[in-house]
């Protein structure tokens, strides 16, 4: 088995787990799929009211079981803020580290004796660290896994 295919392996049911649990969540909050040509991006959007809200998820581009949930200031809302995007990531910084993977942070794998979180406990995460961007969205709060850039 050559690099790609075991990356490959990898990202497979993390993306699968993504589509299955977070696709349903954003869009009962009335998120909507936009169609995309490219396979490492896939954006969302909703419009409320005449102010358009987008956000994409990034997938490595080596492939790898690595994503993040980019976000812009809304369209249509006229706010001036010190930043106009983010993304939101399991723990602040630039480094694709921080960014939803399934190894577990070093101190954590030593605790749980488990290098490795299932796609499920990934997906659960960003379903808990989402309000955080309708948060950036309506007041500008940056939370713990929001990272302005």
């Amino acid at each position: 088995m050559n690099l790609f295919h075991s990356r490959y392996a990898m990202t497979h049911p993390l993306r699968d787990t993504v589509k299955q649990k977070f696709y349903p969540f954003v869009e009962a909050r009335g998120f909507s799929r936009v169609k995309s040509n490219n396979a490492l991006f896939t954006t969302f959007r909703k419009n409320d009211g005449g102010v358009i809200y987008e956000f994409e998820i990034q997938w490595d581009k080596y492939h790898r079981p690595y994503f993040v949930l980019n976000f812009s200031q809304p369209e249509g809302t006229g706010v001036r803020t010190r930043t106009k995007r983010g993304r939101l990531q399991r723990k602040r910084g630039g480094p694709l580290s921080c960014w939803f993977n399934l190894r577990k942070p070093w101190l954590e794998a030593i605790q749980t004796w488990s290098v490795w979180y299932t796609p499920e406990e990934v997906v659960e995460q960003l379903i808990a660290f989402f309000p955080e961007i309708e948060a950036w969205w309506s007041n500008g709060t940056e939370g713990p896994h929001v990272y302005c850039v």
